[in-house]
This record gives structure tokens, C-alpha cells and sequence, in this order.
């Protein structure tokens, strides 16, 4: 059978009697506005999670937001105003927009919101309030007691050789200037951990060299760094199924450290393992910090939520996504697949692609009765004739009046269209019929084949049937077809090129179309 990733994931999962209780967890820092592509990570923890509960197991679902991390680098909406934080938590740090606690606050929520849209399950949890809570105490004892064996595993898996830096796994909040990526613990006593705050440690930050002595328990002085902290976070929580992007869990990285530690240090089970290849915004990796691609709040203002979720849905974990929709039919080609998925649902066909449409749903699933689904890229090229009713225009290429749910869906589908005309759109396709005839050479074939198409036009009522005579047509008087489609373009829009032709003339009154060739072709 055709089975859906997810559904294989978790039928692994399950066979293996290894992840039990299933908790699923998925993480993420707050450093900037968290673009697209960091949708793809908690997306497919969500539908793996689904995946779970269909197959009829108890599972729990969380998602940490790592305030306690520290800023390395801010977002270029913020880089100015916040410099002299660098360094700093994220939680510490002020938000520069009134209404947050923190910067980390400010961020966070937005991308709260937007998981909250896509349909995300999981309960949101504080790495701040975490440690705070003293949850961490633990697994920081744990960690400081076994050093050498934490070095030896950064030795063993990526070579980074820290006994000879005289690094100890911990993170101290200076208690002068409260910076926590320039500090430096290199000794810990059973009791508390003594600490430099070093001027030169990393580029991005400067020290202020006061040494001191704290204790580091409880969250007021620090945390773990965070390739421990990962590790620490599933045995805290008791996570079984985590998954990580391809930059961590690459040969040698956070990814294979964080698991060597929960083992061989805090003593607790591996989780799943499930490394996923990245999203990428015109063949780059995005990147918040650095401004690379659209932000994640974005895709709720261009794709129904629906179709957000469909994205990461439909694709399999191991494949990259590679998703540009400026200048291009990405989003049009993406309603397209969408309808595919949505007709083997309701036909009962394909059952990977009616079960990528149910994965993809929000709320509650639609209804498995026949629906007529008007195409997104003809909702977009009628909504250019200012003339046509469009509810009239669908119900003459379904043959029939349109449902409530069907105008509803047409509604919404115009509404995305409009913006799609307007932001994304190559702009060849952003065309409308000239109110006068331009004014362009035409040659004598061009124009006996414009006289020949009308009689067609005349008796032609479907979109896709026309365009197919149009070509037939060209193909009968042995024409270039290139040249063909150009002399009805030029007439209409003044350009040689254009959308398809047979939607781009069903979209105009009939009699306004045949004015307009019999004009041409005195």
C-alpha cells in the first residue's frame, strides 16, 4: 500500500516498542522573526503526532521555545536599537515593541500564532521558566559531576576539543553586566560553579572580565550549553520522538552529541531519531537572523492555512522543499496539488493523497460529498475581467448552480487569487483585455487565422475545449503555432505573449471577444 511518510513513521515508531510513552517534542530560539522555512521542523513533529493518535496510541506533544538562549545576533529590524544586548537571553532582553515582557516574548508569540493557524497541537513550553522552576537542577548535577565524560563525547563525535579550553558544561549569567555568551566556568565544586566573564571569547559580544562564584541551580545564574541542554530537555520532559534539520544532524553534530549524552550521561533512552532536509528560498537555506526568505507570518496572508499546512504536508520529510512563489506559478501549481489531493478524498482514491488532504486540514475535515472545485489559476485570470460575475462564470463551467460551500470556496479562493495577482504573479499573467484594439502589425496568416477562430469562439462554451481548437486550428492551416497564439494576444493585450488563451477569451463576454477579431480583421 501507498502509505503516507507520517503514517510509515509512526508504524516504526510503534513496531519498535522502544518510544513509549510516546512524546513527541519539537524546539525552537527565538533570535528573530522566524521565517518559512522554520515552519518545516514543527509541521512535520505535528503530523507525525497525528499520525500517532490515528493509529489509536496516547501521545503528548510539546514545543519549547529557548528563551534562555542566548542572542548572537538580532533581527535587521532590531539590530541597531538592540546591540548593546548582544549576548544577553533572549528573555533578558527588552522588547522593542510595546505589549512584550522580552524580546523573546515578541518573537515567540509571533510565531506562535502562526503554528497556532496551521493547526499545531502542541503545548508551548518556556526553557526559561524550566530552569526557573528548578526542573533542570538534575540533570545540571548530572552534567557538571560528569565532565570528562562529556568531553570525551564532543571529542569522540565532532573532535572540538574542550578539556584543553577549560570548558565546563555550563552557562553563567555575568552578575555584572548579565551577558551569558561571554562567560566562560572552569571550575565547579559540588556546590557552585566559578566563572569568568571573558572581553574577547566570541566576535559577536564583548565581556566586561568580571570573575565570580554562583551557584547553578534554579535558573537565576544559568543554564546548559545547549548541544547538553538539548539532551537535558528529553530526560526533563521525557521526550521518545524528536526530530532535527539536516545542519544538526549531520555526521558529527549536535544532533549525534545531544544523543551520546542522554545516553552515556543522564542515563536516559535515545529518542527516535528523524533527521529532515531543509526548506529553501530560491535554492538557499533560509535564515531568520539574516533576513533570508518570507516570514513565517506571511504565509497565513498568501495561502488559505489549509494550503499553508498542505506544503510541509505533502512533501516527504527526506526531500528538500525549494519554495520561491515571487514571479512564478509556485502557488497556483500548490492550489493545483491541492485539488488533486482533495478529489482522491473524495472520490475514496489515491490513499496517499487523500490522506496528505487530511493531514492538512485545520479543524475538522469537509464533507467526502461531491464538490465542485473551481481552479485557483482560473479564479485568477476571470478576477482580471472587471465585467465577469464570477459565481456565474463557475457555475457555467460546472454546468450547474454553485452550493454554499462551493461559493464559499470560490469567496476564499478569490480573496488569495487577488493577492497573488498583486504580489506574486509573473507579469506576463497579470493581463487584462485593452478597452481599444492596440495598435499592432499583424501578418495575412495571423490575420486569417484570427477570422477562422471566430466561428469557434461562437460555438465553444468550455475553457480547456477551446484552447484545444485553437490549437487544432493553427495545426490545420500548417501556422507556426508560436505566431498563432501571439496574433490573438496581440489583439487583446498588446503583447506576444499572454496566459492560456482558452481561458484568458472564456473569461470575456463572447460578443465582446468576436467585436474585438472581427474589428481587427477587416
Amino acid at each position: 500500500m501507498n502509505m503516507h511518510w507520517a503514517d510509515k513513521i509512526a508504524k516504526d515508531i510503534i513496531a519498535s516498542q522502544k518510544f513509549t510513552p510516546y512524546w513527541v517534542d519539537d524546539m525552537k530560539t527565538p533570535s528573530g522573526y522566524s521565517h518559512i522555512g522554520s515552519l518545516r521542523g514543527p509541521l512535520i513533529h505535528s503530523v507525525i503526532f497525528r499520525a500517532l493518535k490515528d493509529a489509536g496510541k496516547e501521545a503528548t506533544f510539546t514545543f519549547v521555545i529557548n528563551d534562555f538562549d542566548h542572542a548572537d545576533e538580532f533581527p535587521p529590524e532590531f539590530k541597531e536599537e538592540l546591540k548593546d544586548y548582544a549576548g544577553c537571553p533572549l528573555r533578558a532582553i527588552p522588547s522593542p515593541i510595546k505589549g512584550f515582557g522580552s524580546l523573546a516574548e515578541l518573537l515567540a508569540q509571533d510565531l506562535k500564532d502562526t503554528l497556532i493557524s496551521l493547526g499545531f497541537e502542541a503545548k508551548f513550553l518556556s526553557s526559561w521558566d524550566l530552569y526557573h522552576e528548578g526542573k533542570f537542577d538534575e540533570v545540571i548535577r548530572l552534567a557538571l559531576d560528569n565532565l570528562t565524560k562529556i568531553q570525551d563525547i564532543y571529542q569522540k563525535i565532532s573532535g572540538s576539543q574542550k578539556a584543553k579550553q577549560g570548558w565546563l558544561p555550563f552557562q553563567v549569567i555575568c552578575e555584572k553586566c548579565g551577558k551569558l555568551g561571554t562567560t566562560r566556568v572552569y571550575a565547579w565544586d559540588g556546590k557552585e560553579v566559578s566563572y569568568k566573564c571573558e572581553e574577547d571569547m566570541v566576535t559577536w559580544a564583548k565581556g566586561c572580565g568580571h570573575e565570580g562564584k554562583v551557584s547553578p541551580f534554579g535558573g537565576k545564574y544559568g543554564k546548559l550549553p545547549w548541544k547538553v541542554d538539548w539532551a537535558a530537555h528529553w530526560k526533563v520532559l521525557g521526550v521518545t520522538i524528536e526530530g532535527a534539520g539536516k545542519d544538526h544532524a549531520s555526521a558529527g553534530g549536535s544532533y549525534d552529541i545531544a544523543m551520546e549524552i542522554v545516553k552515556e550521561v543522564f542515563k536516559y533512552p535515545q529518542p527516535f531519531k528523524l533527521p529532515y532536509e531543509f526548506f529553501l528560498y530560491g535554492g538557499k537555506k533560509m535564515s531568520s537572523s539574516k533576513g533570508l526568505g518570507l516570514k513565517a507570518h506571511d504565509i497565513v496572508k498568501f495561502l488559505p492555512p489549509e494550503l499553508a499546512r498542505f506544503l510541509f504536508t505533502r512533501q516527504d520529510y527526506r526531500e528538500q522543499i525549494e519554495f520561491n512563489p515571487v514571479g512564478n506559478f509556485t502557488i497556483p501549481d500548490l492550489f493545483d496539488e491541492y485539488d488533486r489531493c482533495w478529489k482522491a478524498f473524495i472520490a475514496g482514491g489515491d490513499e496517499n493523497l487523500s490522506r496528505t488532504f487530511k493531514l492538512s486540514q485545520i479543524n475538522k475535515l469537509p464533507s467526502t460529498t461531491d464538490l465542485f472545485l473551481p481552479r485557483f489559476r482560473d479564479v485568477a485570470i476571470n478576477l482580471q475581467n472587471k465585467e465577469k460575475d464570477l459565481v456565474k462564470k463557475f457555475e457555467e463551467t460546472k454546468g450547474s448552480k454553485l452550493t454554499k460551500e462551493e461559493i464559499d470556496l470560490l469567496k476564499e479562493r478569490e480573496k488569495y487569487a487577488l493577492i497573488w495577482l498583486k504580489q506574486f504573479a509573473p507579469e506576463e499573467f497579470r493581463l487584462e483585455m485593452a478597452e481599444k484594439a492596440p495598435e499592432v502589425e499583424l501578418t495575412a496568416e495571423q490575420k486569417t487565422f484570427l477570422k477562422e477562430i471566430i466561428g469557434l469562439i461562437e460555438k465553444e462554451e468550455d475553457a480547456d475545449r477551446l484552447q484545444q481548437v485553437l490549437y487544432e486550428k493553427a495545426k490545420e492551416m500548417k501556422m507556426d503555432i508560436k505566431k498563432a497564439f501571439s496574433a490573438i494576444y496581440l489583439v487583446f493585450i498588446g503583447k506576444e505573449f499572454g496566459p492560456r488563451a482558452g481561458q484568458f477569451l472564456s473569461s470575456y463576454p463572447k460578443e465582446k471577444v468576436i467585436e474585438r477579431l472581427k474589428e481587427v480583421t477587416k
